[in-house]
């Protein structure tokens, strides 16, 4: 018997699952891949959500040899078609009952749709559909491992195709320079979609430590997320800076210290003093590690905070298998003290962008060097001091964001003829999306109309918090849009002017937002997202609900419900009594929905895009 069979692997609400359970469900899951017709280089599209089968699912892709994709049943349909089109997997990895794609008419034109289904559930792997024998070639490179999808410049979500092995070597490096070991517990709290949470799950195998994964309709609550990490005596954790500021935020009143955290690594966002010292008031025993890199390389440097520490702080040195170049846009290298590019050059690089070979090109470079977009000066102390971004990618709560995908859904709209997008706010944690469209001729823009459209093809994070109409955009001397001069939209500008309320309802709700949310005001016809909420305080608003009201929501309801005067009509429903109707996509798949939404939107902040300092996700 193996050392490590009886440590326990996963702690999660259903309990503990040992190594040797995990083993189990692993090798049951990677042979129904292959019962399944699926060969080493086919694109499997995994939609488990987390969990400890989703932890099996994983390794279990990795072990087949199997490239995988991780679709949410939050993502707009559109968009999980969108990835399903671009990615083309043969098969999906689904949890027992579920079929993700079965109602989606072949006419959609999103391409083919995969064939194989394989249904997981604790130990049983069931193959409900075999692929074809003579299936068509791999739309991925051999020796790639899995496919991360971000926000792309032109309009559609871009993935990265990571190699075989560059997620291995990293995580093995993490797990010694965290000491992460038997008896440390690894907290699993950023979303399946991005490599942040592939990171978290390697690190705590290859140590053979314990993951903590707290319940999906958790991961969005601040509050709850502290009480697990108290509760479970969690060593290691990571996140972004303004995550942990909601999280140091919300923890009760009066608690003592959380002593048992041995590590806290921070990346995703700027790191500013103010919130290293509130942290380590909190985490006392705690080492404070600042990391930076994009997707396209998972990492880049490493920096141990010090003691002593003043804004900025570093980026830090490369890690191991990285060297850092600052350049002009030749390619040139900068003196010290100037301001350059950074580029990575790395044997750990992902292949590129899939089907993007343009794109792959103008920043996958010769000698297996990438062209982040991010700035950077040299200090005179060597400390490499992040200095902004070369493009118009910019980051909300974490999440690495293309301002160009968000202009072309604009676009789409008949009576839009410009469209611009900046983001306003003064700090990391408040930084707010501001969508400026300019109508055609002779047409009015319908506001709210054009809002609730991109809430069906945008994921939540990407959704303007403002809108503003303008006469003429502002440009440049060269005929571009002037986003500086796009002015800072205040109340004015939200989708939907406040009106009178009509039940009391609706009077004690708008109350609870602008409690919760912090807004002035906000009236029946008012949307959640653009009177400033975001999906870490949808827990906070159903718990107010069930404070006020006596109404016990599910969180997904403030999704499903975005207006006030809608999320009234359902608190009125439950108070009556009355069955609420199934959500749009109530699928077996999608009851998980609310658990993939919170989890999945607050990486909005658990992102896994990295540093403003960051090109993409850790």
């Amino acid at each position: 018997m193996n050392r490590h069979d009886g440590v326990l692997a996963v702690i999660s609400a259903s309990g503990g699952l040992t190594y040797q359970r995990l083993e189990t469900r692993v090798a049951r899951y990677s042979a129904a891949l292959v019962r399944a017709g699926l060969r080493p280089g086919d694109v499997l599209a995994v939609t488990v959500p987390d969990g400890p089968d989703s932890i099996a699912a994983l390794l279990a892709a990795q072990r087949a040899r199997t490239p995988f994709v991780w679709l949410t049943a939050d993502q707009p349909m559109d968009r999980r078609l969108s990835i399903v089109a671009d990615c083309a997997p043969r098969a999906v990895l689904a949890q027992a009952g579920s079929d993700p794609f079965p109602a989606v008419p072949a006419a959609t034109g999103s391409g083919p749709l995969p064939t194989a289904l394989v249904q997981v559930e604790d130990d049983e792997a069931v193959v409900v559909r075999r692929a074809p024998d003579t299936p068509p070639g791999s739309t991925v490179p051999p020796g790639t491992e899995y496919v991360a999808y971000t926000s792309g410049s032109t309009g559609a979500p871009k993935g990265i195709m990571q190699r075989t092995g560059n997620l291995d070597q990293l995580a093995r490096w993490l797990t010694t320079v965290n000491g992460v070991r038997q008896g440390s517990r690894v907290f699993q709290w950023a979303r399946l979609t991005y490599d942040a949470a592939y990171v978290e799950i390697l690190t705590a195998v290859h140590g053979k430590a314990t993951l903590v994964i707290p319940p999906g309709e958790i991961k969005g609550d601040a509050g709850r997320i502290h009480e697990w990490i108290v509760g479970h005596e969690v060593t290691h954790l990571q996140t972004v800076p303004s995550l942990c500021r909601h999280l140091l935020d919300a923890r009760p009143y009066g608690i003592a210290p959380a002593g048992s955290l041995r590590v806290l690594s921070l990346f995703g966002e700027a790191l500013h003093a103010d919130l290293v010292q509130a942290a380590r008031e909190h985490f006392p025993k705690a080492a404070v590690h600042n990391f930076y890199g994009p997707t396209e390389c998972i990492l880049a440097t490493f920096q141990p905070v010090p003691e002593e520490v003043s804004d900025p702080i570093a980026l830090g040195e490369a890690i191991p298998g990285r060297e850092i170049l600052l350049t002009d846009e030749n390619g040139v290298p900068v003196p010290d003290g100037e301001v350059g590019e950074i580029r990575v050059r790395t044997g750990f690089l992902a292949h590129g962008y899939l089907n993007r070979p343009d794109e792959t090109r103008k920043v996958f470079l010769p000698e297996r060097t990438y062209r982040t977009g991010d700035l950077a000066r040299r200090a005179p102390d060597g400390g490499l001091l992040f200095a902004g971004r070369s493009d118009d990618q910019v980051k909300i709560r974490g999440a690495r964001v293309e301002l160009g995908e968000i202009e072309a859904a604009l676009h789409r709209e008949p009576t839009v003829a410009q469209a611009a997008v900046r983001t306003y706010g003064d700090t990391p944690e408040s930084l707010r999306l501001a969508a400026y469209v300019q109508p055609r001729p002779d047409t009015a823009v319908d506001v709210p109309g054009l809002h609730r459209r991109l809430t069906r093809t945008l994921p939540t994070y990407m959704i303007p918090a403002a809108y503003v109409v303008v006469d003429q955009m502002p440009t440049t001397v060269s005929g571009k849009i002037d986003r500086l001069l796009l002015p800072v939209p205040d109340a004015r500008d939200h989708a939907v002017e406040p009106v009178e309320f009509s039940t009391e309802t609706e009077r004690g709700l708008g109350a609870i937002w602008c409690e919760v949310i912090g807004c002035e005001q906000a009236g029946p016809d008012d949307d959640f997202f653009t009177v400033g909420g975001y999906s870490m305080l949808a827990p906070q608003i159903t718990a107010e609900v069930q404070e006020r009201f006596g109404v016990e929501l599910p969180v997904m309801a403030v999704f499903d419900h975005p207006t006030l005067r809608e999320l009234s009509a359902r608190i009125d429903q439950e108070l009556a009594g009355v069955p609420t109707r199934a959500a749009q996509f109530q699928t077996a798949e999608s009851q998980t929905a609310e658990s993939q939404t919170v989890e999945s939107q607050t990486a909005e902040s658990q992102t896994v895009e990295r540093n403003p300092n960051a090109a993409g996700h850790l």
